[in-house]
C-alpha cells in the first residue's frame, strides 16, 4: 500500500471512530437522564462516596441510616423500573453550610456522566457548628450506560461501575 493510500485510510479510519462516539442527554422519550430529587445537610454517609439503588427494598436500608433526616417520600415515589437512585455524599463537614445541586447529565460513550455543584459556606457565613454529612440524592436512568462518573467544583470525581447491578 502506498503512502498516500495508507493515509487516506488512517484519515477514515479515524474519522468513522470519532463518528461514532455515542452522546445523549435525554431518555428515549426525553426525560432527563438524572435529576434531583432531594438534598440533605445531614445524610448519614460519614465518607465521600457513592451509593447506589436500583430496587425500592433498597429505600429500607436508606432510612436506617443513622444520623439521616432524608425525607423519603419522594424516593418512596419513584417508579424504579424507570429510574434508580444515586445519592451522592460529600463525607463529613465540619460545618453547616454545605451542599450539592446536580448541574447537568449526559451520556458520553457508555458513561453517564454528571456534573455537580458544591455550594461551601462564605469564610465570613455564620453556619452551624456542627459535624453534618451533606448529599444530593438523584433520580437516575439506567439505561445506555456501562460506567458512571461524577465530577464538579466540589468532591473529587467519584466513579461507579454498573457491572454491580447486573
Amino acid at each position: 500500500m502506498n503512502g498516500f493510500l495508507r493515509s487516506t485510510v488512517l484519515v477514515l479510519a479515524v474519522g468513522l471512530t470519532v463518528g461514532c462516539t455515542v452522546n445523549r442527554e435525554v431518555t428515549g422519550d426525553g426525560a432527563p437522564l438524572a435529576r434531583q430529587i432531594t438534598a440533605s445537610d445531614q445524610c448519614g454517609l460519614g465518607s465521600e462516596g457513592l451509593t447506589y439503588l436500583s430496587e425500592a427494598e433498597g429505600l429500607a436500608q436508606l432510612a436506617g441510616w443513622p444520623m439521616q433526616n432524608l425525607s423519603m417520600t419522594p424516593l418512596r415515589a419513584l417508579d424504579f423500573t424507570r429510574e434508580h437512585i444515586l445519592i451522592v455524599g460529600l463525607g463529613q463537614k465540619p460545618t453547616g453550610g454545605f451542599g450539592l445541586t446536580l448541574a447537568n447529565s449526559k451520556i458520553v460513550d457508555d458513561t453517564l456522566r454528571l456534573t455537580v455543584f458544591l455550594r461551601s459556606p462564605p469564610a465570613d457565613a455564620v453556619v452551624s457548628q456542627a459535624l453534618t454529612t451533606p448529599c444530593a440524592v438523584l433520580a437516575i436512568s439506567p439505561d445506555h450506560w456501562q460506567s458512571l462518573e461524577v465530577t464538579g467544583n466540589g468532591p473529587d470525581p467519584l466513579q461507579l461501575d454498573q457491572s454491580f447491578n447486573r
